[in-house]
């Protein structure tokens, strides 16, 4: 599936995925877009990921307050919120502008309300695709979390950031759960490709695209413009994520995979 933008994002919440669409699997996203001054408050009977996509805010929850900022997405990593279901949290906008990616899921499991920054995220910053495919691949990987670092919850989630002209998440693979990839360039007006199957879909900004379990996934982004997206993926009971690599162009990534010019 493909959620088209219709242009900038209107302020307030803008819903992207419900847990009625069956290929996502229970997952819920949207983008709440902000202005000076606006104050959001949120309770949901779900557990829920806040992430900072840009802005200056301050959060208020479980009795604590915080005022943090984020530039952009592309320069500067990941300021988190993630709440238990049935946690009341309140957003402040102190900048022009802000937004905030919200993503939802049902688990009843309880655990501590937190706050998360480069030092508390499972990885901040790894770079990978880094001597393989002839760098084609290098990109920038941020994970919040998944079940390694937080037991009890239902998400495996995170993002990327990747250079002009180059691809993330190549060679294609797959894997039972559901995931869904939301975008942004750097300029704004830029664009790439996302595969799902044999499926291909042009992105732009504020696109977002949802892959159905086991359907094979990658994405290029046009030289000239870097790509970011927020990555979310469903788990499924108590099992962590086993993910298959297509074995048609898994030799791709091989470290002495031979390419033109040299076969």
């Amino acid at each position: 599936m493909k959620y088209t933008s219709k242009g900038p994002l209107v302020k307030g919440y803008n819903a992207m995925v419900t847990d009625q669409n069956p290929e996502m699997m229970g997952m819920d996203f949207g983008i709440y877009a902000m202005a000076a001054g606006d104050k959001a408050n949120f309770d949901y009977a779900q557990e829920v990921v806040y992430d900072l996509l840009y802005g200056k805010v301050t959060l208020t929850w479980d009795g604590k307050s915080e005022t943090v900022e984020r530039k952009d997405c592309f320069h500067v990593g990941p300021i988190v919120l993630h709440v238990p279901e049935n946690t009341a949290v309140t957003v402040e906008c102190l900048s022009d502008k802000a937004e905030i990616a919200i993503t939802k899921t049902a688990n009843p499991k309880k655990f501590e309300a937190r706050l998360l920054r480069d030092n508390d995220l499972l990885c901040a910053n790894e770079a990978r695709g880094k001597g393989i495919m002839n760098d084609i691949s290098a990109r920038l990987v941020r994970t919040f979390f998944d079940r390694s670092n937080c037991p009890e919850t239902n998400f495996f989630i995170g993002e990327v950031v990747h250079e002009p002209g180059k691809w993330s998440s190549y060679p294609p693979h797959h894997h039972v759960e559901p995931e869904l990839y939301y975008y942004k360039f750097l300029p704004e007006d830029g664009y790439g490709y996302g595969e799902i199957d044999d499926d291909v879909y042009k992105l732009r900004n504020n696109d977002l695209t949802g892959m159905p379990n086991g359907a094979t996934h990658s994405q290029v982004a046009a030289p000239g413009y870097s790509m970011f997206y927020l990555w979310a993926i469903r788990l499924q009971d108590d099992k962590d994520i086993i993910t298959t690599t297509d074995p048609q162009y898994a030799w791709c990534a091989e470290p002495d995979a031979k390419f033109f010019p040299d076969i």
